[in-house]
C-alpha cells in the first residue's frame, strides 16, 4: 500500500486534518516539533494511527528554535528599521550561519557585505527555518481564524435572543441572519503564501529525511493548497493529470460506512497512481443519507519534470489536492 504524506506544511490546521481524515484512513507528516505532548489531540490521533508523524531530531528542533528566537528579538528591538531588515535578508536572508542576537546585532551596524559562494551556500543549507516561520504563520492565522469564528457564533447567539424578542417588527421589516452574522467562508489557502519556498523547502527536508530513497514505492503527497498543486503543475514538465474530480460524495465523520468507503477510495486512489485510470476499481459512491461531498485532482509528476524540486534522476512523485466543499 502507497504511504501516504502531508505535504508542504508543517503545522495542520483543524480545517485541513478534517479535509484529510475524510478522504484518508491515515498520515504521514513532517512536523517540526520532537513530540506531541503539547497537543493532546494530535498526540490521540498519533496514538490511534490516524497521524504517523516523522519527528525531526531534538537537536535540529533546537537549533532552529534558537534560530527563530534570535530573529524575533532582533525583530522587536529593531522593529520599524524595514531598509536594515531587507538589506539584510538580501544577503543572508535565513540567519543560517550565526544565530545569536549580538551577531545578528553586529550584522545590522556593520552593514550587510557580499559573501563567497561558499557562505552563501552555507547560508541556504537548512531548509527547516524557513518552515518553522510558515509554521509559525500559519498557527499564528489559524488562531486569528479561531477568534473570527468565536465572534461569529457570538453573533449568531446574539441574534437568535434577538429574534425571539423583535420577531412581531421583523414581520414588518424583515431582515434574514446574514445581515448581521458574515456567512462562513472557505478556509483559507495558507500555501498562498511563500508558495515557491514551501515546497522547495518541503522538499529538502524530506530529501534530507531520505524519504525518497527508501524501499517501495515513493509516498504519495497529499496537499489541501490549490496554490501549491497549481504552482507545481506550472513549474514542471510532461505533468499527467491522473484525476480531476469537481464533486465525489463523501462520508461524514462517525458514518458506519466510513471505513469501507475509505478502503475502496484509496484503492481506487492507487490505480490511478499507477496510472491505470479507472480501468479497475470504480469511483466509491456514497449510497447513504451522508450529503457532503468533496474534490479531488491527482497529478502525476514525471521524473524529468522533478528537476526543480526533487534532486533525484528518474524519480516520480504523485500528488493529490483533496477539498472539502462548504
Amino acid at each position: 500500500m502507497i504511504k501516504t504524506l502531508f505535504f508542504p506544511f508543517s503545522h495542520i490546521s483543524k480545517d485541513q486534518l478534517k479535509c484529510v481524515t475524510t478522504f484518508f484512513l491515515n498520515l504521514g507528516l513532517l512536523p517540526l516539533v520532537e513530540d506531541f505532548k503539547l497537543d493532546p489531540m494530535l498526540a490521540r490521533l498519533t496514538e490511534q494511527g490516524i497521524l504517523q508523524p516523522i519527528f525531526p531530531l531534538a537537536r535540529e528542533v533546537q537549533l532552529v528554535q534558537k534560530q527563530v528566537s534570535s530573529y524575533l528579538d532582533w525583530a522587536q528591538l529593531h522593529r520599524g528599521n524595514e531598509k536594515n531588515l531587507k538589506s539584510l535578508f538580501k544577503e543572508q536572508p535565513y540567519f543560517m550561519e550565526d544565530a545569536g542576537l549580538s551577531s545578528l546585532q553586529s550584522q545590522i551596524r556593520k552593514g550587510t557585505q557580499k559573501k563567497e559562494a561558499s557562505d552563501e551556500k552555507k547560508a541556504g543549507s537548512n531548509p527547516l527555518l524557513l518552515l518553522k516561520f510558515a509554521q509559525l504563520l500559519d498557527v499564528q492565522n489559524e488562531d486569528i481564524d479561531d477568534e473570527l469564528d468565536a465572534l461569529d457564533q457570538s453573533k449568531s447567539s446574539l441574534f437568535s435572543e434577538l429574534t425571539g424578542e423583535i420577531s412581531e417588527k421583523t414581520s414588518e421589516n424583515s431582515f434574514e441572519q446574514s445581515d448581521l452574522v458574515s456567512l462562513n467562508s472557505p478556509p483559507s489557502d495558507p500555501g498562498r503564501i511563500m508558495t515557491e519556498e514551501r515546497i522547495t523547502s518541503w522538499f529538502r527536508y524530506a530529501g534530507e529525511k531520505e524519504l525518497f530513497k527508501k524501499s517501495g514505492a515513493s509516498p504519495l503527497l497529499i496537499t489541501t493548497s490549490p496554490a501549491v498543486m497549481d504552482y507545481m503543475v506550472s513549474k514542471s514538465e510532461g505533468v499527467i493529470n491522473a484525476l480531476d474530480i469537481d464533486s465525489i460524495k463523501v462520508h461524514e465523520n462517525g458514518c458506519v460506512n466510513e471505513g469501507r468507503w475509505h478502503q475502496t477510495f484509496f484503492q481506487f486512489l492507487e490505480e490511478a497512481v499507477a496510472g491505470k485510470g479507472s480501468s479497475g476499481v470504480d469511483q466509491p459512491e456514497v449510497d447513504d443519507n451522508c450529503l457532503r461531498a468533496g474534490r479531488i485532482k491527482l497529478c502525476l509528476f514525471p521524473g524529468e519534470g522533478m528537476k526543480q524540486f526533487l534532486n533525484m534522476p528518474g524519480q516520480s512523485i504523485a500528488v493529490c489536492l483533496v477539498q472539502l466543499k462548504s
